[in-house]
């Protein structure tokens, strides 16, 4: 290959490759001709430009395909994807291998979502690990980073900072309980339902009326109390039934249903 071109103790600052081959032009300024091919290094802006079409255009924008190293990088014009480690993708970013972040690294995104799903429709597994004795930690944070929602140290599940939920699973029919202090665990709760017997079984019921000097054998007829409104609601009554309202406008009275509406006893007008 021979080198013809204009050396030092000339004016011209350029040289071509070859005797018919494309020129390399060195002007800081717009070169006076070119031809298709020619090359111009501008020095006032440090950029490599090609003669293309008739006009001075950025080399980078007339590469269709840029391969370095054999796959090390993969530019692919012609699908508007770049791959590092393969020379083939069907992603805009495809990286064969593992990515390794900087220190404090962010990752940003514009859409309504964030969606991490795997490429070929399996089963989607997101890990988050340590190659150290320190157990990870993931954290979730709510709006404007206000407070933290959810995390997970190690075997530790934290929710909206302030519940621990247990490391370890309870018993058959326990229940999870709190101390009152963001600590939870697995209890048994009990049955808080009385075994009576069966309505077959003979029933004693025994009531205390007190000592044989008391000389009086009444008991005042129990009712059950209810507000305004949760008597409003009752739906398995009778007409005849009675009931205490606690809370009636006119000052806490016994009411009775006619089959419609519940009625203070003593004025027989609809309970407000």
């Amino acid at each position: 290959m021979a080198i013809f071109g204009n050396f030092k103790g000339t004016t011209q600052p350029d040289f071509r490759v070859g005797k018919t081959g494309a020129r390399i032009h060195g002007n800081s300024s717009l070169p006076a001709s070119a031809d298709a091919g020619d090359i111009w290094v501008d020095k006032s802006n440090s950029t490599l430009q090609v003669y293309n079409a008739n006009a001075w255009t950025s080399i980078g924008a007339t590469l269709t395909t840029l391969n370095v190293d054999s796959g090390t990088l993969f530019v692919d014009s012609a699908n508007d994807t770049v791959s590092i480690g393969s020379t083939s993708s069907n992603e805009k970013l495809f990286i064969n291998g593992s990515l390794r972040l900087g220190t404090n690294p962010s990752i940003k995104y514009s859409g309504a979502y964030l969606d991490l799903k795997h490429a070929n429709g399996t089963g989607t597994v997101v890990r988050v690990r340590d190659n150290s004795n320190t157990a990870p930690i993931f954290k979730v944070y709510g709006a404007n980073n206000e407070i933290e929602v959810f995390r997970v140290e190690g075997s530790n599940v934290t929710i909206n900072d302030a519940y621990t939920l247990p490391s370890s699973d309870g018993g058959a029919g326990h229940a999870i309980v709190t101390d009152g202090s963001g600590n939870l665990s697995f209890a048994a709760l009990g049955d808080p339902v009385e075994d009576y017997g069966f309505i077959s079984e003979a029933a004693n019921v025994t009531f205390d009326y007190g000592g044989v000097v008391d000389n009086d054998t009444r008991r005042p007829t129990s009712h059950d109390s209810y507000t305004v409104a949760e008597a409003q609601a009752l739906t398995y009554i009778n007409p005849g039934d009675m009931i205490f309202v606690s809370n009636e406008s006119g000052g806490a009275t016994m009411a009775f249903y006619d089959g419609t509406d519940w009625r203070r006893i003593q004025d027989r007008q609809i309970i407000s």
